[in-house]
């Protein structure tokens, strides 16, 4: 598929939709959306949108129309080589930008294809290789490039190398040294490219809070160490993980958990609110990635018969079996550790609502591709489970439209439906904002002005059914 301007008619009209702009404005009904080379020109009544001369008019009664939607936290890593799978899935569920957030040679090749029109895919924004401490979390796990880092010198190595190789951000990881972490954070600022990723196991967060990282990723550890009436002892005892060998991951998370089941225990609410006070003023965001915590705090709601697998090569259950056993459940979990990891999902629940609740900036992110994520599929999950902790639909709309946008400076030509926004559009059929798991009810979807209808967004997931099972 190419969506050059041979494709892309230079005027479009989607007619009669409800459209949820995603600016926090109510829904407004029998709306005309005007699209010229890309761009939106117009939002009104549709009484009185005049229509440009050769409009392709799109006849939308019934529908809602919002912004494309963004996964701030994904890793489009394939059994194939196939870039179409990933971009297939992506675009077919309305995921029109994604953060990658581990940086490879190929991903860049890959938004080189987008880029020049020779493949159908989201807008990529992506990550350096991670930065972590020695011994890295994944240096045990075949094929993950890592750069390890102890040093000011290597510090400034990486980053420079990180920029040479086009990253758009530095991705840190989690077991960093003071040193190193804090040499990072000053070479990234010396030369202008922002930081993002793991929170430190080594400096205690509140300090991180306004140490120029501008998002931190995941749950894990993170806030309830500060936020406990033991925040010493515990921040303490993070920097103190000693990680083991085959896997160092593993061991890493089942530690983790220890010290966030005693945070817990002594979860003090004042002292959240100030850590969320400091980030709302540091103006620093937070990927929870609720998806991936449920299935490690819950790892038997990961179904093998779940009809999305459908979508994912033939290796993908004993990829996930290893996942699932050897690294989120550290090997083994005693019935006691289950229990706990499922009131630890409830809280990291309360935690976003809380979060949301003190104006800290969220973004909807999946952590793709763990056990039981599907691309594209589990961004909706992603807002559903937004919803369950407590925001309404349309902030959790605005966690995957206007926050991503806003976080990557885009805010004055996308993320919302506005003139002068890039037309990346989802057509639903039912109402997101009387139940947000009617984003999944997609009718169409506009992609940098290019118009993907039923019959071809099902060609789309026809095709990544086929390269998931070796066909072409």
């Amino acid at each position: 598929m190419s969506n050059d301007s041979v494709r892309v008619p230079r005027a479009q009209a989607y007619v009669g939709a409800t459209v949820i702009d995603a600016t926090g404005a109510q829904p407004r009904p029998d709306q005309t959306v005007i699209v010229v080379d890309r761009v939106i020109t117009a939002v009104g009544p549709a009484s009185h949108v005049p229509l440009p001369p050769e409009t392709v008019i799109r006849d939308v009664r019934g529908k809602y129309l919002i912004p494309g939607l963004t996964d701030m936290h994904v890793h489009s890593e394939s059994e194939t080589d196939d870039p179409r799978h990933f971009a297939n899935l992506y675009v077919a569920n309305g995921v029109t930008a994604v953060r990658e957030m581990w940086g490879r040679p190929r991903l860049h090749q890959i938004r080189r294809m987008i880029e020049s029109g020779e493949l159908l895919g989201p807008r990529m924004t992506i990550a350096s290789p991670l930065l972590d401490g020695n011994p890295a979390l994944w240096s045990d796990i075949p094929d993950s490039p890592i750069v390890t880092v102890g040093s000011r010198a290597q510090a400034r190595r990486a980053v420079a190398e990180a920029i040479d190789g086009g990253a758009d951000f530095i991705k840190v990881y989690s077991r960093l040294g003071q040193e190193a972490y804090r040499a990072v954070l000053a070479e990234a600022q010396l030369r202008g490219i922002t930081v993002a990723g793991h929170r430190s196991d080594h400096v205690p967060f509140p300090e991180q809070i306004e140490s120029g990282q501008r998002s931190f990723e995941h749950l894990f550890g993170g806030i309830w160490p500060a936020a406990s009436s033991d925040m010493d002892r515990l921040e303490a005892a993070m920097s103190r993980i000693q990680t083991a060998p085959e896997f160092h991951l593993g061991s890493w998370i089942k530690q983790v958990s220890r010290i966030e089941w005693e945070a817990v225990a002594s979860h003090r609410p004042a002292r959240a609110a100030s850590l969320f006070e400091r980030l709302v003023a540091a103006d620093v965001a937070y990927t929870p990635t609720l998806a991936v915590h449920a299935v490690i705090d819950r790892p038997e709601s990961i179904r093998l018969d779940d009809e999305r697998m459908e979508y994912m090569a033939p290796g993908t259950p004993d990829s996930w079996d290893f996942l699932r056993t050897e690294i989120y459940c550290g090997g083994h979990r005693s019935p006691a550790e289950a229990e706990q990891h499922r009131e630890l999902y409830d809280w990291r629940l309360a935690t976003v609502g809380a979060m949301d609740e003190a104006g800290v900036r969220l973004l909807a992110g999946t952590d793709l591709v763990g056990p039981g994520l599907y691309p594209g599929f589990s961004l909706h999950v992603e807002l559903e489970q937004l919803v369950a902790a407590g925001l309404t639909p349309m902030r959790a709309l605005q966690c995957a439209t206007l926050e991503p946008a806003r976080f990557l400076g885009r805010e004055q030509w996308a993320g919302t439906v506005e003139a002068d926004r890039v037309a990346d559009l989802v057509i639903l059929d039912a109402d997101p904002m009387s139940d947000i798991r009617n984003t999944q009810s997609i009718h169409a979807v506009m992609v940098d002005g290019y118009h993907v209808d039923q019959a071809e967004r099902e060609e789309l997931l026809a095709t990544a059914r086929r390269i998931a099972k070796g066909d072409r």
